[in-house]
């Protein structure tokens, strides 16, 4: 490093390229298995929460909770999850979670088992798992959007066909 404390060109150039083939490994893995769960239960359609402008909310500016969300791969995985999946003839469909569930989770992980944390607890003191919840309500989410979609599709070739 230089008086003015800026650092030389390259620096770190090959761990950063190996960081880059690392992740971009993860993401072919990951994709991959998602596929292959799919197929394995006949899916119609892969859903994802749209994750597009969220921000981490927890820690403090260049904490590692946030560092940690950026250097995760929501986006390769998902772009590559979807390529595969459309290549096979299957939909994939973006679902996004509402302010109130953004703000139930914030809610619920005051109540989060410490030795648990997928666990968290209802002030009654019903326990459930808050990552399970979240995964059904993504779900649900993205069934009602396919649902939608063919409800819509029907009644047009219906009419098309009346008038034929």
């Amino acid at each position: 490093m230089g008086l003015g404390g800026s650092l030389q060109k390259g620096f770190c150039s090959h761990t950063y390229r190996k960081c880059r083939n690392i992740n971009r490994q993860i993401g072919q893995i990951v994709s991959k298995r998602i596929v292959q769960i799919a197929q394995q239960f006949n899916a119609d359609a892969i859903v994802f929460e749209n994750l597009k402008g969220w921000k981490a909310k927890g820690g403090r500016k260049r904490s590692l909770l946030r560092q940690r969300f950026h250097g995760w791969l929501k986006g390769m995985i998902r772009d590559l999850t979807e390529m595969k999946w459309q290549e096979i003839g299957g939909k994939v469909i973006d679902v996004v979670a509402p302010p109130k569930s953004w703000l139930m989770t914030a809610v619920e992980s005051k109540g989060r088992d410490s030795n648990n944390y997928a666990l968290a607890k209802f002030s009654s003191g019903k326990r459930y798992n808050a990552d399970l919840n979240g995964a059904l309500n993504i779900a649900a989410r993205g069934i009602l959007q396919l649902t939608r979609r063919k409800d819509s599709e029907e009644p047009s070739s219906q009419s098309s066909r009346a008038i034929a």
